[in-house]
């Protein structure tokens, strides 16, 4: 089974994951934060979104048994060492290969934390018939980026499962070939940080996110691509990516947000309708 638990198609940042199996049941990223003031819901509206998908973040802890870390962002991980006791957690290295910041929350957590720690990075764990995969550390977008590293997840059982965490596209080409070569059924994929277009992110990096997208799409025979996090925190993003979702309909390929995939709206289209613009008013919809 496979749950989105929260996600930024729902109006939050984060993008919490889990998965079923019959030996166990793993959360992935279990972090939240509140959007920034471009997403185009009024600031109540964006707390009243954060603390109901807290809770759900909560509760879902509460019900696995092993939680995985895929780095230290606040929006993938609640950092309160008493939510883990008792788990199992398969954690970015603290220490190694990770920036200033991430290695201080790092600390801070796992200074409180009562629970079986592992580090993650280029592991693999056996539960029964389940298998967990690590990648070795990852950019955090592009090469030497200051946001320091990730871990990409692979889960197989019945399925193989790529969770990318934090590529930001993904925006490197090696990053590509390791998912064609993994070859997995589902894709859990942040997408490019849109929101942030001409300040932290390039539109040269754009076109390259864009690129990837498609390459991914045209290469691995998935069943589902969730395209979601950083690409659903703009309601711009359908023209933007425009592209990419002309290449999945062409090829009847499955490429949808957590939202859509449970039946939902993306909030940030929602609210754009009925809030209108918040920083980019001079765009006009195609």
């Amino acid at each position: 089974m496979l749950e989105f638990v929260a996600f930024d198609s729902f109006g939050v940042k984060s993008m919490c994951t889990k998965i079923v199996s019959e030996d166990l049941r793993i959360l992935i990223d279990p972090g939240i934060a509140i959007e920034t003031n471009s997403f185009p819901l009024p600031l109540l509206d964006r707390m009243t979104l954060v603390r109901r998908y807290e809770r759900r973040i909560r509760n879902a802890v509460k019900d696995c048994d092993v939680i995985i870390l895929t780095h230290y962002h606040y929006d993938h991980h609640i950092p309160e060492g008493d939510l883990y006791r008792g788990k199992k957690l398969l954690i970015k290295h603290p220490t190694e290969n990770i920036n200033k910041s991430q290695k201080n929350r790092a600390r801070y957590l796992l200074s409180q934390v009562n629970a079986e720690i592992s580090h993650a990075d280029s592991h693999e764990f056996n539960f029964g018939n389940t298998k967990i995969r690590f990648t070795e550390p990852l950019w955090h977008g592009v090469k030497n980026t200051r946001l320091g590293f990730v871990i990409a997840t692979i889960i197989e059982h019945e399925k193989k499962i790529f969770y990318t965490s934090d590529l930001d596209g993904p925006l490197l080409g090696e990053y590509v070939d390791m998912i064609i070569e993994e070859a997995p059924d589902v894709l859990i994929v942040d997408g490019p940080a849109t929101y942030l277009l001409g300040y932290i992110m390039s539109y040269k990096n754009l076109e390259k996110s864009i690129a990837n997208l498609k390459k991914i799409i045209e290469n691995v025979d998935f069943e589902l691509m969730i395209l979601d996090h950083h690409l659903l925190r703009d309601y711009r993003y359908p023209d933007l990516l425009s592209d990419v979702y002309e290449t999945a309909r062409n090829l009847d390929k499955k490429v949808i947000s957590a939202a859509e995939h449970v039946g939902k709206r993306p909030m940030v289209l929602e609210g754009y309708e009925k809030f209108g613009p918040t920083k980019w008013k001079e765009w006009k919809k195609a």
